[in-house]
């Protein structure tokens, strides 16, 4: 096989995609390295503490404002489902809870377990 000697414009074209394919490379390795985040596919189950602050009607959810969770969310104000309407019973307005819950893949919230601290 003979050797190949390459041209200028080969060169100036190798320094245009050479850079390109890097940062495209770089940028996919971060994009798929990131942690699961609220709507990952497949249900997870998280931990947390957080305040009571309201109550949906009929207590068919309860908005908490939560601590950080780790690998989840930030800290913010979230709706939570209970898996029974009994898990809500005995909690009020301004109570501090601490909670298990599963986001499933719709994007649902629901409490495996929930008590006043």
């Amino acid at each position: 096989m003979p050797f190949l000697v390459p041209t200028s414009r080969t060169l100036r074209a190798l320094r245009l995609i050479v850079p390109v394919a890097l940062v495209g490379s770089a940028a996919t390795a971060a994009y798929v390295s990131r942690p699961a985040v609220a709507h990952a596919c497949g249900s997870e189950t998280y931990s947390a503490r957080g305040v009571v602050r309201s109550f949906g009607a009929d207590k068919k959810y309860v908005n908490i404002a939560h601590e950080k969770i780790e690998g989840y969310m930030a800290a913010m104000t979230m709706s939570f489902e209970p898996r029974n309407p009994q898990q809500l019973a005995g909690l009020n307005v301004g109570d501090s809870v601490s909670f298990r819950f599963t986001a499933t893949e719709d994007g649902r919230r629901l409490l495996d377990a929930i008590e006043k601290k």
